[in-house]
């Protein structure tokens, strides 16, 4: 577990170097269209994380209790990157215009979004059953190598003066990285159900991480659809996009990466899941606190020093959207749950319920750039924690009921 928590503290500040050196190589406009494209990529991975995640709690039950079946995620895997590869395209064609407002060739942003996308379905596959045999190193070797390689070409690209192409070619290019990893890892990997329950549960999967994607990293998407450069009273679009992804990714890109573990450890304290959910939880919103009188106190500074005029956000406002992103990985982490125990649709319905309500503020209510999208990163990460809590009340209560039962019986 070490090397999986430094890789993904590697992660983190690669994501945040890459994201700075972005903000001095292209204009104020470019990065703002560079970081709705980045959002937009990662976003879509995270709709294909549910195949990892159901991969490794399938590979993880198999090891636990022995009970196999013929379902094949290498197989399901391929498939899914197939009709992920078109949809892609289409939605780029159509969509990408909007977001990068002339910023970048169409063409191309929509083609390095399908490869892209197409073969991080099969890193999805192998971090799932790295994980799944608790083959910690060699997924911390995955994240890290993903991570190091946007790394040294943004270094590249920053320092040769290189173009909005290049930085999209940058996003996706990581998703490479399990091709380096495969060798030596078991082929023949066996999960615990059949091929048509794996199919169904890797749907219900990636329709709940989908949503969280959305609602983690796609949210600049939707800021840079709807809002138009100077919308802001206080900050610009483009500020408030960088402001959204500095204050989260210290603590959900972390979480993002410890899902498989946080599935495991559910898995194996199903017996006491509400007091193993406590400690993450406490743990998460306790790291919000702290960061958000960081932010309120350094982060002025920070963009004043490091980053361009037009990207200046105030202390407040900073605090508030880290405090945010503690709300989201709380979320995160009763979704673990709520997966672990097999609740998928509770899974499901928290994150859609969460991702609902934040963009029903961001888009229907009567409020500010900065007032509204503060407000739908606090109240649908709550509205979502609440589905999935009251979901995990209800197995307790049922378990209880079932052992009270059996007692009175004997």
């Amino acid at each position: 577990m070490r090397a999986l928590s430094l890789a993904t503290v590697f992660a983190a500040l690669s994501g945040f170097v890459v994201i700075y050196l972005a903000s001095w190589t292209l204009p104020t406009e470019g990065f703002a269209a560079f970081q709705a494209y980045w959002g937009l990529f990662f976003a879509a991975t995270g709709f294909l994380d549910g195949i990892m995640q159901e991969t490794t709690r399938g590979v993880s039950a198999a090891r636990d209790t022995g009970r196999t079946g013929d379902g094949r995620p290498w197989r399901l895997g391929a498939w899914i990157g197939g009709a992920v590869l078109v949809l892609a395209l289409v939605i780029g064609v159509l969509w990408l215009p909007v977001l990068l407002r002339g910023s970048a060739p169409v063409g191309i942003a929509a083609g390095f979004l399908a490869c892209g996308l197409l073969t991080y379905a099969f890193q999805a596959v192998l971090s799932g059953i790295l994980s799944g045999l608790g083959l910690w190193r060699r997924y911390a070797g995955l994240v890290a190598l993903d991570s190091g390689v946007r790394l040294l070409l943004a270094l590249a690209a920053w320092q040769l003066g290189w173009g909005m192409p290049a930085f999209l070619f940058i996003t996706v290019v990581g998703a490479l990285s399990w091709l380096f990893v495969l060798r030596g890892v078991p082929r023949g990997v066996l999960i615990d159900v059949s091929r048509s329950a794996l199919t169904r549960r890797v749907g219900s999967a990636m329709l709940a991480t989908g949503a969280s994607a959305a609602l983690i990293t796609g949210f600049p998407v939707f800021v840079q659809s709807t809002y138009e450069p100077g919308a802001g009273e206080l900050v610009t679009v483009a500020g408030i996009i960088n402001a959204v992804t500095l204050t989260r990714a210290p603590i959900l890109v972390p979480l993002q990466r410890f899902q498989s573990a946080l599935i495991v450890r559910f898995v194996e304290q199903r017996a006491a899941l509400y007091r193993a959910l406590l400690g993450p939880v406490a743990a998460v919103l306790g790291v919000g606190v702290v960061g958000a009188l960081l932010a309120w106190l350094l982060g002025p500074w920070i963009l004043a020093t490091l980053f361009q005029p037009d990207l200046y956000v105030p202390g407040l406002l900073l605090a508030v959207l880290t405090f945010a992103s503690a709300c989201t990985g709380s979320l995160m982490v009763t979704g673990a749950a709520t997966l672990a125990s097999e609740l998928h649709r509770a899974y499901v319905a928290g994150w859609v319920a969460a991702s609902v309500v934040a963009f029903g503020v961001l888009w229907l209510a009567p409020l500010s750039l900065e007032v509204g999208v503060c407000l739908a990163l606090v109240a649908g990460p709550v509205v979502g924690g609440l589905v999935h809590a009251a979901a995990l009340r209800g197995e307790r209560a049922a378990g209880d009921e079932a052992s009270s039962l059996v007692t009175s019986d004997t």
